[in-house]
């Protein structure tokens, strides 16, 4: 499994796989982005080992096609050596590095998985070049189309976290509790429209959690009765930082950043703990299930009023029925499930 990710990195959906798949008997080696030291080294969960490597030469993409190929080759094989195996998948996020996968042995299958847009690096050879292209947007798998016909959208994994559950405390006296869970440093979020709601709706707590390197620019909401900051919290603390939570935000700049944010990963998270969801648009989840148990807008105009009818209703919005709901379908996508959807599409559209 190749990530662009360390396996040190907070859990993210390779991290995920890596994890489910060893729980089901399988034998996983999880990639490192390139260092400096060639090594293979067991981790806490049974069955999974995670691999680090040198990489490649610098400038291997503006090389000639058969050099590209014989050094990945050479590569594999060093890996194979290293974890003292042979792979029988080699399944990708990350299209940077083992980008041409006709350079693999023909027994191996390969799977190129785009979760990101902005990773697009050697795009193209990959996807032409994969046995499989899995995508988390339409959006990706429109693009991975035009190259491979093998492309599917099966959209972001689900890991739950009640059972590993640690209790957080929340600041603030008002009956009303909005939050955020996240890297708040990324370009994506609307500062401008949470500034807003925290002034215009006084009786609401919003509660914000994640890096936040940047806090000094915004000392005129940490100045607000309404707002509070706690920093990164545990991903074991998250479940009880939603569950905690009337209302759960995705305010993002979706009109300059349609694509990017196409499919938020926080969704799931968020569908998951059951709370009603106030979002900018998501175009995974225009024209399903999903659509009639959130509040999503297109425009940053809107999202005020929406939000406004939204904790007007707070009680409706978060009654048993349509709670439940939300958690149902978040269960759909569990990884047991997406690894169980994934086994199928390999068996209807073998090549």
């Amino acid at each position: 499994m190749v990530s662009p990710q360390p396996w040190n990195h907070i859990f993210v959906s390779k991290h995920h796989f890596a994890t489910h798949l060893a729980e089901a008997s399988n034998k996983v080696y999880f990639l490192n982005p390139p260092s400096d030291v060639n090594k293979c080294d067991i981790t806490e969960y049974a069955n999974l080992y995670t691999v680090h490597y040198r990489g490649f030469i610098a400038g291997l993409r503006f090389l000639p096609k058969l050099i590209q190929r014989a050094t990945m080759r050479w590569k594999f094989h060093q890996l194979q050596k290293i974890c003292k195996t042979k792979f029988d998948i080699v399944w990708s996020f990350d299209n940077s590095v083992f980008f041409d996968f006709s350079a693999l042995p023909k027994s191996v299958y390969s799977i190129s998985h785009i979760v990101d847009w902005n990773q697009d690096f050697e795009f193209t050879k990959a996807s032409k070049t994969a046995n499989l292209c899995l995508a988390s947007s339409k959006f990706i798998e429109e693009k991975q189309k035009k190259y491979n016909l093998y492309s599917f959208n099966i959209g972001h994994g689900f890991n739950s976290i009640e059972n590993t559950e640690k209790k957080v405390n929340l600041n603030g006296n008002n009956k009303i509790n909005c939050g955020y869970a996240g890297n708040l440093d990324i370009q994506y979020i609307d500062w401008e429209i949470i500034n807003s709601l925290v002034g215009n709706f006084p009786h609401i707590d919003f509660h914000f959690a994640g890096q936040w390197k940047s806090q000094a620019n915004f000392n005129h909401l940490n100045n607000k009765p309404n707002f509070f900051y706690y920093g990164k919290i545990k991903a074991e603390e998250l479940y009880s930082f939603y569950k905690k939570m009337d209302l759960l935000l995705l305010v993002y700049r979706y009109k300059e950043f349609p694509k990017q944010l196409a499919n938020p990963h926080k969704m799931m998270e968020y569908l998951g703990a059951g709370r009603m969801i106030v979002s900018s648009w998501t175009e995974q989840y225009a024209k399903s299930p999903v659509e009639k148990l959130i509040k999503m807008v297109r425009s940053p105009e809107d999202f005020i009023s929406a939000f406004d009818e939204v904790q007007s209703n707070v009680d409706f919005w978060n009654n048993e029925d349509i709670r439940d709901s939300r958690i149902q379908f978040a269960q759909l996508y569990t990884y047991e499930n997406q690894i169980n959807r994934i086994e199928k599409i390999i068996k209807n559209n073998s090549q």
